[in-house]
């Protein structure tokens, strides 16, 4: 296409959930394109429905992922729902435009750029401020996708003009759901983001005979011939770890279990304890925090609420269990033992 004519203003340039592009822009006066719309996004157009003064459009957006012979290939989960799919590989800033049918086959093309002038950038990690693109709102402007990248709007340095751009988020165990039962905690995630090294199989750990020296260890590893490890780790001076047993749900998912005898080991430390949930698999050098942290409630921890519970070790220790998420979405959990069972 020709060097561009000029930019136009999006009157909405969003991306929903993560992964769905709105775009609505006021086409230039004097009825130049009445006739055929299109975005433009890099190299490709797709069409734009054209009522009166506007065009507007509604596409999914899917990242690219290596398939190991240096070629893309783009994941299925815009498949069947009747939107054009665009895929974004990581790194890439995909200019973005709009092309106006002038005359037969002809056509203008024009950059497309915030109409606020003001375009936010994707950070590389988590938001340090859990309030970031709030918007000072409930919600998040620029949610996460829901398989770990963040794919937001760029400058791209001719003439206002924003490109799409695709940040992958660091690792993590994202929470599906945590089951508080009357006899233990259970823990449902999967994790998300790219492994440190290749799959590796399942990894085969000679379990020690002293659950204490377990503790005293880094950390768990996987438990024997399992693709997971959990532990619960102190937060603060105290510090301490807590090994879980943890089953293997398939596809990146796991359950994690704090039940009688992990109860009976975190009531051996005195008074409230507040412990972080993190996740060690197969392929990852470090353990993985576990938290809602692709979703796009600003604030998890005043919107996802989880019930106490006092529950029974095997020790007879009563043990009071309090599992919350923070501003920042990690889970943490609460301990105290409170007295003994009669």
């Amino acid at each position: 296409m020709r060097a561009a004519a000029g930019c136009l203003d999006a009157e909405h340039l969003s991306v929903l959930d993560g992964r769905t592009l709105n775009v609505c822009v006021r086409l230039p006066a004097g009825g130049a394109g009445r006739s055929g719309a299109w975005l433009r996004v890099a190299g490709r157009a797709r069409p734009l429905e054209v009522a009166g003064e506007r065009a507007f459009g509604t596409y999914v957006l899917e990242p690219e992922v290596s398939d190991g012979a240096g070629t893309g290939r783009r994941r299925g989960a815009g498949a069947g729902h009747g939107l054009d799919v665009i895929a974004v590989r990581e790194g890439d800033a995909r200019e973005l435009g709009v092309e106006l049918a002038v005359g037969g086959r002809r056509r203008r093309g024009y950059g497309l750029r915030a109409a606020t002038g003001g375009v936010p950038v994707a950070a590389a990690g988590f938001a340090a401020d859990p309030g970031a693109g709030s918007a000072a709102g409930p919600t998040l402007l620029d949610p996460p996708h829901p398989d770990g990248w963040r794919i937001t709007f760029a400058a791209s340095g001719d003439g206002g003009a924003v490109a799409l751009r695709v940040v992958r988020l660091p690792p993590h165990a994202e929470v599906e759901r945590v089951e508080t039962g009357w006899t233990e905690l259970a823990v449902h995630g999967r994790v998300v983001g790219p492994a440190d090294a290749p799959p590796v199989g399942r990894w085969t750990v000679r379990l020690p005979r002293s659950r204490a020296a377990e503790d005293a260890r880094r950390g768990p590893a996987p438990a024997g011939g399992g693709e997971f490890g959990c532990e619960l780790v102190g937060r603060g001076e105290a510090g301490g770890v807590c090994a879980l047993p943890v089953a293997d749900g398939g596809g990146g998912r796991f359950v994690a279990r704090v039940g009688g005898a992990e109860l009976t080991r975190v009531a051996g430390w005195s008074g409230e304890r507040e412990w972080e949930v993190r996740v060690r698999a197969a392929g990852y050098a470090a353990a993985l925090p576990v938290g809602r942290l692709l979703g796009d409630v600003a604030d998890p921890g005043r919107v996802h609420r989880l019930p106490n519970r006092l529950l029974i070790a095997d020790s007879g220790a009563v043990v009071r269990i309090a599992p919350r998420y923070t501003a920042a979405g990690r889970l943490v959990v609460v301990t105290e033992a409170v007295g003994e069972a009669r």
